[in-house]
């Protein structure tokens, strides 16, 4: 049988993994909904076509909504168990790269949605956050490692 210790700061990790991720899914969601309903695209459609866009500038900005939620949707899994994992072993460095993920992811969905910028390029602003999740993906790697010697 194995033992895991958790580490005395390991709350804060599980805090940013299974609170404030799942929070920023549902600003993200509830932000999308009211763009969508501001563009008036119907459901079952995913996106605005680009005659809509055309035709009506709320259409063109429910289409960086969408597509800033689906882009946290397709990140935010596996970085929520990388926090996880790497947490037991090196807390404080998961806890300031998983900070730094959500600000970025913040930034990212501000940018995309909220600038002015054409072709949704305001999103620049946060990817900051794909070094965050890289560094909580090595992490995880060293986390192995040290379990496997």
């Amino acid at each position: 049988m194995t033992n895991i210790t958790v580490p005395k700061n390991y709350g804060y990790v599980l805090g940013i993994s299974l609170i404030a991720t799942p929070l920023l899914a549902f600003a993200h969601g509830t932000i999308t909904g009211s763009k969508r309903r501001a563009a008036n695209v119907p459901y079952p459609n995913a996106y605005a076509t680009a005659q809509e866009m055309k035709a009506n500038p709320a259409a063109y900005t429910f289409n960086c909504a969408q597509r800033a939620h689906a882009q946290f949707m397709e990140h935010a899994p596996q970085t929520m168990m990388y926090m996880l994992v790497a947490g037991l072993q090196y807390p404080n460095a998961t806890i300031a790269l998983g900070l730094g993920w959500l600000v970025a992811r913040m930034l990212y969905l501000y940018g995309y949605i909220f600038s002015d910028k054409p072709q949704g390029r305001g999103r620049y602003l946060g990817t900051g956050f794909y070094f965050a999740q890289a560094g909580l993906w090595g992490l995880v790697g060293m986390t192995a490692l040290k379990i496997i010697s």
